[in-house]
């Protein structure tokens, strides 16, 4: 491609492209310029810098995610809903690896601007656990708890360490531990 025609949104795709293929979640301006065939430098009469560049493929990976939450809860409520939103979550991460990772590194950058971005992931979340009526303190800690437990799946098997009980459909194991936080919920709002 030669820099007569080359967008913005020409180079977010490519970047979003990249991530996606590689399953990396950061993308060179020099790899980046070599994928389009073009000079670094023409990169820059589109984006600012590296961190523009990111943000613009942070907003999109945003995006995606909570859209695919979204879809996933749509018309449900409460357990029904948990169980939907916790096998998408993971859905999404595993087809979507280097976005995912993208989201997940963005507390290390103390971006404020990202942070600001990833309010929806979070609101989807707080949403679904709103409908228990919970209070302000357990609703933050209920969202901790299953956003560490939807995490702490894939991470480990990201990483390969379910490779023990490799027979063991690792599906299952994630449906007992959403179990095991609905048992621990419904407890604490004293509905078993």
């Amino acid at each position: 491609m030669r820099s007569k025609g080359l967008t913005k949104e020409i180079i977010i795709a490519e970047a979003v492209m990249y991530i996606e293929e590689s399953g990396h979640s950061t993308i060179s301006l020099h790899e980046l310029a070599r994928r389009l065939e073009v000079k670094t430098p023409s990169l820059y009469n589109h984006i600012k810098n590296t961190k523009d560049l990111q943000h613009e493929v942070f907003r999109y990976a945003i995006d995606k995610f909570v859209a695919n939450q979204n879809a996933a809860i749509a018309g449900r409520k409460k357990d029904d809903a948990i169980r939907a939103f916790s096998e998408a979550y993971y859905n999404f991460a595993m087809e979507n690896k280097g976005l995912y990772r993208l989201i997940m590194s963005m507390p290390l950058d103390n971006d404020d601007m990202e942070k600001e971005m990833a309010v929806p992931l979070l609101e989807t979340v707080i949403n679904l656990l709103s409908d228990y009526g919970l209070h302000d303190e357990a609703l933050a800690h209920w969202q901790r708890v299953l956003r560490a437990i939807l995490h702490g799946f894939i991470s480990q098997e990201d990483l390969g360490y379910f490779y023990y009980y490799k027979d063991v459909d690792s599906k299952k194991s994630r449906e007992i531990a959403i179990q095991c936080f609905l048992n621990g919920l419904h407890a604490e709002l004293g509905t078993i």
